[in-house]
């Protein structure tokens, strides 16, 4: 132990590829080889998804190494209640290049969206930063459901 203080012993960092640079890239791989035509979109955390002749359709991404995913209530509802949001779950099973796709609409995600009660200060309607989070057994009946988006 002490050698490794004394720096005679470097130990290698393991390389993680963060949540944040990855969700985009990895849902956008994975429409494109499920046949989608599909883009990065204008603002972050966005894919531009097309299917057939439809008009392109924006989707959000979510994306944790584990979970729950944490997200804000708004995010969730009022206008954004019919789009649809994808929650990745990154480097599964030990295998770093392994992802666990979940696609859902928003209303379906907002009836599986939890506070702990300590969040209660933040829990009014009438704030827009109301965060939350959505655990995994919520939402394993969405996983891989991408006809959604047809």
């Amino acid at each position: 132990m002490s050698e490794i203080a004394d720096g005679k012993i470097k130990r290698k960092r393991k390389s993680r590829v963060s949540a944040n640079s990855a969700r985009e890239n990895v849902v956008l791989g994975e429409l494109l080889r499920r046949g989608f035509d599909a883009q990065l979109g204008p603002r972050e955390h966005q894919v531009l998804v097309r299917a057939g002749d439809s008009p392109p359709r924006t989707i959000q991404v979510k994306a944790a190494h584990s979970p729950p995913w944490y997200v804000r209530s708004a995010s969730l509802l009022g206008k954004n209640a019919d789009h649809v949001t994808v929650l990745v779950l990154l480097g599964v099973e030990r295998n770093p290049k392994s992802a666990r796709f979940f696609v859902a609409k928003n209303s379906d995600l907002a009836a599986r969206f939890r506070q702990t009660p300590s969040w209660k200060v933040i829990r009014e309607p009438s704030n827009r930063k109301a965060y939350g989070y959505i655990d995994f057994s919520s939402v394993e009946k969405y996983e891989d459901s991408w006809d959604i988006l047809k």
